[in-house]
Order: C-alpha cells, then sequence, then structure tokens
C-alpha cells in the first residue's frame, strides 16, 4: 500500500540522519549534478494563430557546469496514435536561453503542410553535457525530480496544436461510476461518485472537481486528509485528457476522455504508482 512506502522512507530517513557527522563543508564546496530548467510560458499553439503563438520558455541552470543542451522534438499525431521519429532542433550553449518555436516552423520541420498539424503534440526530448564530460538526459533523471512539476526540469516537456475549445462539450456536473484496482486493496466496483466539471482563465483547460471520482477519498482518506482533489483536464482539438494533474503523493495522474454515442463519458485513468480506474460519467 502508498502508506506503507511513504512511512518506510520516513523511518530510514530519520535513522540515517540521526547517524549521520555533522557536514564539514559548505555547499559551495559540494560538487552539483549536471542540469538545465525549462519554465514554459507557452506550451499551445494556437490553429488559428500559428505563427503568433509560438512555444515559448527560458532554459537555465543552477550550476555553471553544463556545456551544451540539445534539444529534439517528436511529432505525434492521428490522435496520438502515430508518432515520427525524433528530430534535432538546436542545442543551446550559453544560459539563460530564451526559446522559441512555431507552428509553421515545426511543419517545416516535418515537412508537412501546417494544416495537419492541427490536433498534433510535440514531445520535446533533451540532453545535457556537463563541462565534465557527463551526459543528463531524461532517463537518468532521479525520481523525485521526474515527480515535481516545481523542479522545472529542462529533459522532457510536450506542446500541442490546439483548436478553439467549447465548453458545451465538457462542462457540467456528473454521476460518476468507477471500478478501480488499487495496489493494496480489494477491487472497487460499481463505485458511485458525483464531480463537476468547470471552465478555467485558460482556454482549453478544464477544472474536475476530483480527478478519481470519490476513490481516493474513500480509500486513502485517512492518509491525506480527505476530501475531493481537483484535477486539470485539456481539450486539443476534441482530445480530452488529464493534464499537470498529481496526487497527494506526487505521483502523476493520467487519464484519456472518450465520448459514447449514448451520450455517456468514458474516463480511462491510472497512476505512476499503479492505480488503475474506468469511470462512466453521465451528465445531470
Amino acid at each position: 500500500m502508498k502508506l506503507f512506502r511513504y512511512l518506510t522512507i520516513m523511518i530510514l530517513g530519520a535513522v540515517l540522519y540521526s547517524c549521520q557527522e555533522p557536514m564539514l563543508v559548505t555547499p559551495d564546496d559540494v560538487e552539483r549534478g549536471v542540469y538545465v530548467t525549462f519554465d514554459p510560458e507557452n506550451t499551445n499553439i494556437n490553429s488559428g494563430d500559428i505563427a503568433g503563438t509560438p512555444i515559448t520558455g527560458t532554459f537555465d541552470v543552477p550550476a555553471d557546469n553544463v556545456a551544451s543542451h540539445a534539444i529534439n522534438v517528436q511529432r505525434i499525431y492521428d490522435r496520438g496514435e502515430s508518432e515520427s521519429d525524433f528530430v534535432h532542433v538546436e542545442t543551446i550553449t550559453e544560459f539563460p536561453y530564451e526559446f522559441s518555436i512555431d507552428g509553421d516552423e515545426l511543419a517545416a520541420m516535418f515537412g508537412i503542410p501546417v494544416e495537419e498539424t492541427f490536433g498534433n503534440f510535440y514531445q520535446f526530448s533533451c540532453e545535457a553535457t556537463g563541462t565534465n564530460g557527463q551526459v543528463a538526459s531524461w532517463d537518468n533523471l532521479h525520481n523525485d525530480i521526474v515527480g515535481s512539476p516545481e523542479q522545472l526540469q529542462g529533459f522532457r516537456f510536450r506542446a500541442a496544436v490546439v483548436c478553439p475549445s467549447d465548453p458545451e462539450v465538457i462542462v457540467g456536473t456528473y454521476d460518476a461510476v468507477t471500478t478501480a484496482l488499487f495496489p493494496g486493496f480489494d477491487p472497487l466496483v460499481d463505485f458511485a461518485y458525483t464531480v463537476t466539471i468547470s471552465t478555467t482563465d485558460e482556454e482549453g483547460f478544464y477544472e474536475i472537481s476530483d480527478f478519481s471520482f470519490g476513490t481516493y477519498d474513500h480509500l486513502y482518506g485517512p492518509w491525506y486528509g480527505g476530501g475531493d482533489l481537483p484535477g486539470t483536464i485539456q481539450d486539443v482539438c476534441g482530445i480530452f485528457f488529464y493534464t499537470n494533474t498529481l496526487d497527494p503523493w506526487a505521483e502523476t495522474v493520467s487519464g484519456d476522455f472518450t465520448f459514447n454515442a449514448d451520450g455517456t463519458i468514458t474516463v480511462e485513468c491510472v497512476t505512476t504508482f499503479g492505480e488503475e480506474w474506468t469511470t462512466v460519467m453521465t451528465k445531470q
């Protein structure tokens, strides 16, 4: 169970701390790892203003030990069913660096008309080379960094070409019925709950009152304090999914929304810890 894992980490940490000798060096004398941050400003290209809404953000380094940072990108299309090979965008050698690339540049990079990029995703993958020759990439980042958005890791991020979003498609109050399988618990079957989906200040983004449809409160409530856990839904040209949503233990929550012919919506979810649940939502 998730609780046991975190209790074990806390206990081991306390034991190790109590056995440590006092630190005799200053933090500035400690060798820092090779690391690059990325602080995004915009990751959504508007299909109605391809050139005027570029992907932008700032690459920076916490320590002056990065010689270069290679930026590569992959195109994901056909509603996520197909993907291209990665292509090289550029290699930067000075920090901070203001990064910008627009939809026309990306379409040309993959040799396609810009109209074919509507609803596409762009997966950026980067690799930093230190002044000592060491290489840092997404594959060798520590799990605590991968699971902590505040670390602003600059090795993998995703952008998209989005279309105008119609709130009437998703906004409302729903009766939800969930089947769930959580590590350490018996299966949860036909669990009923009510959720609300509302608009936000950002085009194409919506808030759901509880991303777990009440399952976390039902199973984990005593350990995180209980109650609803809001999540964020993004609409990319009719493809709805959870984005920037973490559970109380900083595990990433993924969820895909399917609109059924009978008017219901099926949501299939999974977390990086292994919780899985499928929910059918019916609008009230």
